[in-house]
């Protein structure tokens, strides 16, 4: 019998390599504890605080504005003091009322913009120190204020940030309530 063989057109595929799954737990070897543990030597701190510090340099030397520790908002809980209003593209402004405000084409955000290019948690609305913060949430085509990308910038009245480069949200600070 002849070997027959197959002729494929284009590029071969090598096939993807297995992808290891994350370790529940973040392992540490002995030599990354024995370093820790002589800097908490050399340092006087404790070693949670020796790992804390130099994940905090690393967090902003890698991602400037971002905050080491999130603290959990009350999705539902209402806004006290100074009110936020949006409109999206002109229309009629909405009040942001909660401590997290989302932004996206997925069902069960709190704002939601049903258009292909938006993604489905696309951006969010903290509030930080009695400011309003807007955060985009690694949206895949972005968030920019005057043609700049925007990852975290605090909210100011007059502010114009556009999702995806084409949906502009205007924003208007409200006066304070006691």
């Amino acid at each position: 019998m002849a070997k027959t063989t197959r002729k494929m057109l284009g590029r071969r595929v090598k096939p993807a390599p297995a992808k290891k799954p994350p370790p529940s737990r973040l392992q540490l070897t002995e030599a990354h504890r024995e370093l820790i543990f002589r800097l908490s030597d050399r340092t006087g701190l404790e070693p949670e605080a020796v790992i804390e510090r130099a994940l905090a340099g690393y967090a902003a030397a890698a991602a400037p504005g971002m905050p080491l520790h999130v603290e959990p908002a009350a999705k539902g809980r209402q806004v006290s003091g100074q009110k936020l209003f949006l409109s999206v593209d002109g229309r009629p402004e909405i009040e942001v009322d909660r401590t997290e405000f989302i932004l996206g084409s997925a069902e069960g955000v709190d704002l939601r913009l049903d258009l292909p290019l938006i993604s489905p948690r696309h951006a969010r609305i903290l509030w930080k120190g009695g400011r309003p913060v807007f955060e985009d949430l690694r949206s895949a085509r972005g968030s920019f204020r005057l043609g700049q990308p925007v990852d975290v910038r605090m909210i100011e009245s007059g502010d114009e940030i556009d999702l995806g480069g084409f949906l502009p949200i205007r924003f208007r600070l409200g006066e304070t309530v006691l």
